[in-house]
């Protein structure tokens, strides 16, 4: 695939995306973020840029087969996580999201597994950029209804088949060999698209605002 082929699968993607992002309901009504596209735009942006072309491709179908079947995978993840964060709660809602099956859990938990210590080792080397994200584990979820990177993940990776879950275990596997860190890098993207030179520009900047 070549860079401009790349550039437009990730953009097609991110278009899909933002037209199911738009129709998720929320029980306060629209959030002010279904609203905001840059955002939108960077956030998914910065996260397919360090994605295969391969886990491209494949996500990019599993999106197309929603669509024919009449299903928003984003509010099924946003489903996913909240019940995944109280799942005596949501019990109801559980029943009427898609059965996630035993293998895609399963690769899931594995994913899970190995981000959990990369996100610990960028927490501990971009203390103040990780202090301004979501908390890192199930655990520093407050009474808030403050969502942290273990839900947030995993709700998105029930949404994704078990082709694209065994592509981004691959992924991640490759990263591992090459010594690269798979947060940093999307963190990194998504800064820089932000005007920041790299994460130690942004740690720096918000150091000298005692931030």
């Amino acid at each position: 695939m070549t860079e401009d082929e790349r550039y437009e699968l990730i953009k097609q993607i991110i278009a899909l995306e933002w037209k199911f992002f738009d129709k998720v309901p929320n029980e306060g009504g629209r959030a002010a973020c279904q609203d905001d596209f840059r955002t939108f735009r960077i956030m998914r942006g910065s996260q397919y840029a360090a994605w295969s072309d391969e886990m491209l491709e494949s996500y990019m179908d599993d999106l197309m087969r929603a669509l024919a079947e009449g299903r928003n995978p984003l509010t099924e993840k946003y489903g996913y996580m909240m019940c995944i964060a109280a799942p005596e709660r949501n019990a109801k809602l559980a029943g009427a999201l898609p059965v996630v099956s035993a293998a895609k859990r399963a690769a899931s938990l594995r994913i899970i597994g190995a981000l959990a210590p990369l996100n610990d080792a960028f927490a501990k080397k971009y203390p103040r950029v990780a202090g301004r994200a979501r908390p890192l584990r199930a655990s520093g979820e407050d009474e808030e209804g403050t969502t942290s990177m273990e839900t947030y993940q995993l709700g998105e990776l029930w949404t994704y088949s078990l082709r694209t879950l065994e592509l981004m275990e691959r992924h991640l596997e490759e990263f591992a060999k090459k010594g690269r860190s798979y947060p940093e890098e999307v963190i990194e993207s998504s800064l820089k698209r932000r005007g920041f030179k790299s994460l130690m520009d942004a740690e720096d900047y918000l150091a000298s605002r005692g931030l």
